[in-house]
């Protein structure tokens, strides 16, 4: 189906119900591009399907359905050229509990955990409230291209103080899909310096037509360094069901993992929880393939019609942008600016990182309509700005 079909049949009008997301735009009258969900229905086929578990009225202790780790596999293989193992895996509630788990069974109070800014706020986050030093190495921006200042990281490495790199791929919020090259090089740096890989990974099913996720996993080299935070959350918008997969193939930090999960009574996964996955990893191929086209249609638009005047990320996965609004900016946020006088909710850019106040992210996961109207808007800005 294209675009337009997906659309008319999956788009959601979230307004009046429970959104997050929507219910703070009612709030602001504003249109909310915020928070990470998307405004689309699962397939049909998913719905039918938990409706018949619903229907069905056990609601017991259940155990995952009996080819669940084929299923989860079997996605992983196919779509990626990666195949995991069943005793690799362990569930948490979602991707930022997991981050928790990994810090507190994997790392000591005393040691450091490097990340790369701009990032998602909570990394940086669960390592302060975990009671660890955060390092942060800024990201290299070459005109909304992010990538790894690898000087920079070495340098900190040298201190022998980080026990642990913290790694988002795909990365929220500049929306790269790193390169073979660019992860070997980063990942020679972790082992020549003895430091752990966490590579969050949930976005990894949302890839532009015209890019190739590569899972950090898929490294044999590296793999008994590595532990992958992986979901369907993000790739369905079933932020609703906690469900999360913690990848660990080396045995040793497996059992560390695990004994924390036993003495903190965590880790029994919740198998009402898991069927959205499960049912999703069966029936939802075609759906994900047309949702990443939408996105990327609604990406194209965005960039021809502000990237004369924008910086904006290079966008090749997930659904979110990164845009630099700070020349036209009428406040010292630009978050507030784009609610104040466009009339948008987006996340904005310094809870990223600093230094980047004139900087905002954006979600294209809804109808080329919502993304029109805010391009309407703010060209409108950039008209009164230069106006001026």
């Amino acid at each position: 189906m294209n675009n337009q079909e997906f659309t008319e049949k999956y788009y959601i009008r979230r307004e009046k119900g429970n959104s997050v997301k929507w219910q703070r735009g009612r709030k602001e009258k504003c249109l909310p591009m915020w928070i990470a969900d998307m405004d689309f229905k699962d397939d049909e086929r998913v719905i039918f399907a938990l409706k018949d578990f619903i229907e069905e009225g056990d609601y017991g202790y259940a155990n995952l359905p009996q080819d669940y780790y084929k299923v989860f596999i079997d996605w992983h293989k196919r779509r990626n050229d990666i195949e995991y193992r069943q005793e690799w895996i362990r569930f948490t509630r979602g991707a930022v509990d997991a981050m928790y788990q990994i810090i507190y069974s994997l790392t000591d109070s005393s040691d450091g955990i490097l990340i790369c800014t701009p990032l998602y706020p909570p990394f940086k986050a669960t390592i302060k409230e975990s009671g660890r030093k955060v390092y942060e190495s800024k990201m290299i921006n070459n005109d909304g291209f992010f990538t790894f200042d690898y000087k920079d990281i070495e340098k900190k490495f040298r201190s022998k103080k980080i026990r642990m790199m913290m790694l988002c791929s795909p990365h929220n919020p500049v929306g790269r899909v790193f390169k073979k090259g660019e992860l070997e090089e980063l990942f020679d740096l972790c082992h020549q310096y003895h430091v752990l890989i966490v590579s969050d990974e949930v976005h990894s099913d949302i890839i532009m037509p015209d890019q190739e996720f590569i899972p950090s996993l898929a490294f044999r080299k590296y793999r008994n360094e590595i532990i992958s935070i992986v979901a369907a959350s993000k790739s369905f918008s079933l932020a609703v069901f906690s469900h999360c997969h913690v990848i660990i193939p080396n045995a040793k930090l497996r059992k560390k993992f695990i004994e924390y999960q036993r003495h903190n009574h965590l880790g029994s996964v919740n198998a009402f929880n898991a069927l959205p996955t499960y049912y999703n990893y069966l029936y939802g191929e075609k759906w994900l393939d047309s949702l990443n086209n939408v996105v990327f249609e609604n990406y194209e638009y965005f960039r021809k019609q502000l990237g004369n005047e924008l910086e904006i990320s290079t966008l090749e996965g997930s659904y979110l942008i990164f845009v630099n609004i700070g020349e036209y900016s009428t406040e010292s946020s630009a978050a507030k600016c784009l609610q104040k006088d466009c009339g948008l909710l987006v996340n904005a850019g310094e809870t990223f990182g600093k230094g980047y106040d004139g900087w905002v992210r954006i979600n294209l996961a809804t109808s080329m309509d919502n993304v029109k109207k805010a391009v309407r808007n703010i060209k409108k800005l950039i008209r009164n700005k230069a106006a001026d």
